[in-house]
């Protein structure tokens, strides 16, 4: 819960100022989204949607994003960096309160080979090239060029102070427009809590004075703060009020599926060798899923220490233990009732099964191979800082070979990883509210979730960042979605580390149980003596597209002219189709080395899983050897250097992308048929105990219990029970069924063509989260279906897809109903109401809803 008054923040005034104009189609500009290396999630359009709103309408120049650990506030900066460049600002000073976090983004921004660089090798802004300079002062700023000068807040504060030749000074900053970009924002406000305790010292020269000054210096400067954690004072909440454009805690993050799951697993046995085996275990657990499913994962293991000495003591007993490592060993882990837990019983049988009954000895060999001396980082050594970092922030790369990190609490804050799985507590000191704080924030930046898109496991490409298994315990994936924290069975320091978990609003991986839900007293009548008809169609694989055809199409490529590996020139064949000499045929073997061709790969984000669809390979080598059969037509004049492969590799593989979803036809979907709904009784859902409702007053409803996902669908039934009286003027019976996951409501886009484009969502299903069954006073049976679907506004454009489907049901008529045998079983009339989306009430977007509603109830 927001610890603002949503209603005074200027995120809200701002779009209350928007309203008149139709918020929801707001698009990112090309300027932003052209030039980022990296995809923008939904959350994060709406981020940029608000700042340029507020840019059209309050135009407020102190702005405070308040976004959760791991949502991606850099790459948010960057964008803010590129429009505002547009805009005519060329001077950004950033600053942050750590060196380390300093020295990573300072590699976000400006190393192009950092894999983690945000932006395109190429920015282009108005049709013109626009370097990345760091500067060390403003005589060194280029007019063409986003210049960035990097301090910490403690430096800022430094060089203004103490004013030194060859540097920034205020008196400088008068002159310039700049720019002000805070991260980690939430140390900028001693003063104000200062204030807040009442101290009346003479505190002009503190921090956040300096920096105040440094930001009203001309009065076209802006200032840009990022945190994921405000503080809770009220001074500090009421500075924040009306500079508040976008708020996404960590609670929400979490809720809407971005994080990784949380399992405590608690120690009884004081020695640390039963925690070294636990993550390990796991750790090659994941590691042979992910592998099974074709997904290259590393899971990095996390060993935090009390001290520096401890740490590099607990890394040497590590060693030894694994050293002396036997099958009876882990034998023995297993048989340890202590440590008995559910993920711990899964990778017992996974194991079993792949390995037979020997298996505890492939598993001791891997585990000795997988953790060598080699893989291991111990980083509290403050003179290999700096290497450290390096491997620290590229830890997902296929050449950083780190497997488990040794540490006390250098990582505590600035830490992007996405591929941390384990955290193990190896200290024992009681816990205080700081020891429990740092350990949740911890545990906040290992909860980034690690992406993953295998089509054969889900197909829908917008999830890729987002939990795709709530619902779906028993599938090995699960664990990929899981983040582990092992501990001794401290019971005063477990329950310490949940309320502040809880608090965050982490979520528990095992916070899920059965619930049994049982038709209430209404439904049973009603379902006693109607017929009730429901609308749906069905999904089923369609024919794949064969590798000889795609490969016809990559032969007649033609491809570009590239020179010196710079651009791509205008140089097209059809232009100098009709001289031959200019043209040479080759393969691909012949124009790029594998070891580019891999390259290319990894910068299109192809994955194997992507492969494998259309080619029966073992690997990426396996697909160049492959894809080398192909001839390709290339200008004469074609110079084959390192850097021209690359964009040949990138033109080639874009090209193949293109093709695999044009023709892509893994689905075929049925046209809307209508159905008797018969045997829909009692049902069992495994859903999150904390989202469940289990006595509600809305006797109108089908279940005597649901899960809840948001406030938003509780404020959607509260709507329905206000109108209750309409509902029933309209209809003689009538109830709503709220759609938890039951595969009878499940719809799929059946659009395989929208105008002369082919349909990107065809064959993508969803469960409309309500759905209403009525019947009119003249008809003997439910005649009328209608679909709701409640939806966050953040979601509005990522899912307006299904705001189309409804759509296409809105008014169909079934004159013939089935059996799901599709054999026929009676003549009756049952028509369907598709809703537009319900954002809720005194939301200017809702008035589409509004109107349907009052047109249909009337």
């Amino acid at each position: 819960m927001s610890a603002f008054d949503s209603e005074k923040t200027l995120q809200n005034n701002v779009l209350f100022e928007y309203g008149k104009k139709p918020f929801s189609e707001f698009e990112i500009p090309s300027h932003i989204s052209q030039n980022l290396s990296k995809e923008l999630r939904e959350y994060q359009k709406e981020a940029l949607k608000y700042y340029l709103a507020n840019a059209e309408t309050i135009k407020a120049k102190h702005l405070m994003f308040n976004m959760a650990t791991g949502s991606g506030k850099t790459l948010i900066m960057a964008s803010l960096m590129l429009d505002l460049f547009k805009q005519g600002y060329t001077k950004f000073v950033f600053f942050v309160n750590s060196t380390a976090i300093l020295e990573k983004t300072k590699a976000n921004f400006c190393d192009k080979g950092s894999s983690k660089y945000l932006f395109s090798d190429k920015i282009l802004i108005n049709d013109n090239e626009v370097d990345i300079n760091a500067i060390q002062n403003f005589d060194e700023c280029k007019d063409t060029a986003i210049n960035i000068y990097f301090s910490t807040i403690q430096g800022l504060f430094s060089l203004f102070k103490n004013e030194r030749e060859n540097s920034l000074t205020l008196q400088d900053l008068q002159n310039h427009k700049i720019v002000f970009i805070a991260d980690e924002a939430h140390h900028l406000n001693s003063e104000t809590k200062q204030k807040l305790k009442g101290v009346e010292a003479d505190i002009k020269d503190g921090w956040e004075s300096v920096i105040k000054k440094a930001f009203v210096s001309n009065s076209q400067n802006l200032m840009l703060e990022f945190t994921a954690t405000i503080p809770k004072e009220k001074a500090v909440l009421e500075k924040y009020k009306d500079k508040i454009i976008f708020e996404f805690d960590l609670a929400k993050f979490c809720k809407d599926g971005f994080s990784k799951r949380i399992f405590l697993v608690k120690y009884d046995d004081m020695s640390l060798k039963a925690r070294f085996l636990g993550a390990m275990i796991l750790s090659v657990f994941r590691e042979e899923i992910a592998r099974n499913y074709g997904i290259n994962l590393k899971p990095v293991v996390l060993f935090k220490s009390e001290t520096i000495a401890t740490s590099k003591e607990n890394q040497a007993l590590f060693l030894e233990i694994l050293e002396n490592l036997s099958s009876d060993d882990i034998g023995e882990f297993y048989a340890n009732l202590s440590v008995n837990n559910t993920i711990f019983s899964k990778s017992f049988e996974f194991f079993k099964g792949k390995f037979g009954a020997r298996f505890s000895e492939v598993l001791a060999k891997f585990m000795q191979n997988a953790f060598k001396k080699r893989f291991l980082l111990n980083v509290n050594d403050e003179k290999e800082s700096n290497a450290h970092q390096i491997l620290l922030n590229s830890l997902e790369n296929d050449d950083n070979e780190i497997r488990a990190i040794f540490a006390v609490d250098k990582l505590n804050e600035g830490w992007d990883v996405l591929n941390l799985f384990d955290i193990v507590r190896l200290g024992t000191k009681k816990s205080s509210p700081k020891t429990t704080t740092a350990e949740v924030q911890l545990i906040g930046r290992g909860a980034r979730y690690f992406p993953f898109n295998d089509k054969t496991l889900f197909d829908d490409e917008s999830r890729k960042f987002m939990r795709k298994f709530d619902n779906d315990s028993d599938h090995l994936m699960v664990n990929l979605e899981i983040l582990t924290y092992h501990s001794f069975n401290d019971v005063a320091f477990i329950a310490d580390l949940e309320k502040g978990m809880a608090e965050q609003g982490l979520l528990f991986g095992d916070n899920r149980e059965n619930f049994e839900l049982n038709l209430t007293k209404k439904a049973r009548q009603i379902t006693a003596k109607n017929r009730i008809f429901y609308v749906r169609n069905k999904r089923t694989k369609g024919k794949k597209y064969q590798k000889s055809e795609i490969n016809r199409e990559l032969e007649i490529l033609q491809c570009p002219y590239f020179s010196k590996g710079l651009s791509e020139k205008e140089v097209k064949f059809n232009k100098i189709s009709e001289k031959k000499e200019l043209r040479v045929n080759k393969k691909l073997s012949e124009a790029v080395e594998f070891g580019v061709f891999a390259k290319a790969l990894n910068i299109l984000n192809i994955t194997f899983a992507d492969i494998k669809d259309f080619y029966e390979c073992k690997g990426k080598f396996d697909f160049y050897t492959k894809l080398s059969e192909i001839w390709i037509l290339f200008d004469k004049r074609q110079k084959f250097t390192p850097q021209n492969q690359l964009e040949i590799a990138k033109f080639i593989l874009t090209n193949f992308k293109k093709l695999k979803e044009k023709n892509k036809n893994e689905y075929e979907v049925s046209e809307f048929m209508a159905y008797e709904l018969k045997n829909f009784g009692k049902k069992f859902i495994f859903r999150n105990k904390d989202n469940m409702v289990k006595n509600h007053n809305y006797e109108w409803l089908y279940y005597d219990k649901f899960s809840c996902d948001s406030d938003l669908e509780i404020e959607f039934l509260k709507f329905i029970q206000d109108n209750k009286d309409r509902i029933d003027k309209k209809f003689k019976e009538w109830f709503v069924l709220r759609n938890d996951g039951f595969d009878e409501f499940k719809i799929y886009d059946n659009r395989e063509f929208i105008g002369n484009e082919k349909n990107q969502n065809y064959g993508a299903g969803f469960e409309p989260d309500f759905i209403f069954f009525g019947k009119k006073a003249d008809d003997d049976y439910f005649s009328v279906e209608c679909f709701f679907e409640p939806k966050g506004r953040i979601y509005k454009d990522k899912d307006g897809w299904k705001e189309e489907l409804l759509k296409v049901l809105d008014g169909m008529e079934f004159d013939k109903i089935l059996d799901e045998k599709n054999e026929f079983v009676c003549n009756a009339m049952l028509k369907t109401i598709g809703f537009p989306f319900f954002f809720g009430r005194k939301i200017p977007q809702n008035q589409k809803f509004d109107d349907k509603f009052n047109e249909i109830f009337k």
